[in-house]
């Protein structure tokens, strides 16, 4: 049995985002959905956490950073990855796969440090900003510790930067973002344009 505390709490915005705090078992992780963009930080070195399995075996598109080239290796047979390289950034390119309506998982390290994460993660907003997705926007933020302690958050997007910089260095997020969701199919020259096909 799960033992939940809801603590309100208020952005540096000035928004009120509810705090949900599990003690033992992990809050249920949604249904991996079309226009769907997951986050989620893994340690190169450890065994994959529920919410990366939870992930990787649904999402249409992986985008991963180079030091997490082992964990791709769990994709199931058929699975599309890339790495974070090349001429378009991986914000703009994992906002662009979800805006197609293919769900999609970006994978970041474990350890970054807090500025460097906080960085990332305004980034993919500011690239969905661009993509008309709207502040007020339901955003789910799962946060596991060292010691065993998770939280989950309900917040809005726009608030999403300032409630990732509020977690320290060894905190892993996963962050689901439904910015296209609503049941839409990826379209076809998505798949054509990026050599999903086959």
């Amino acid at each position: 049995m799960s033992i939940t505390e809801v603590i309100p709490t208020v952005s540096a915005a000035g928004q009120v985002f509810s705090r949900h705090l599990h003690s033992p078992l992990a809050p249920p992780l949604p249904d991996v959905a079309p226009g769907q963009l997951w986050l989620v930080q893994l340690a190169p070195e450890a065994p994959l956490p529920a919410a990366a399995q939870h992930v990787l075996g649904a999402a249409n598109v992986v985008i991963y950073d180079r030091a997490l080239t082992a964990a791709v290796a769990a994709l199931p047979v058929g699975g599309y990855a890339e790495p974070a390289s090349g001429a378009e950034p991986a914000a703009a390119r994992s906002a662009r796969f979800a805006q197609d309506g293919w769900s999609v998982a970006r994978l970041l390290p474990a350890r970054l440090a807090p500025r460097e994460r906080t960085r990332r993660v305004q980034d993919l907003v500011d690239e969905l900003a661009a993509a008309k997705v709207p502040g007020r926007l339901s955003v789910q933020v799962f946060a596991a510790t060292a010691d065993g302690i998770e939280e989950h958050l309900s917040a809005r997007f726009d608030d999403l930067a300032a409630i990732v910089a509020s977690f320290p260095r060894d905190t892993r997020l996963t962050i689901v973002i439904d910015a296209f969701g609503g049941g839409v199919a990826a379209r076809l020259h998505a798949v054509a344009a990026n050599g999903l096909a086959g």
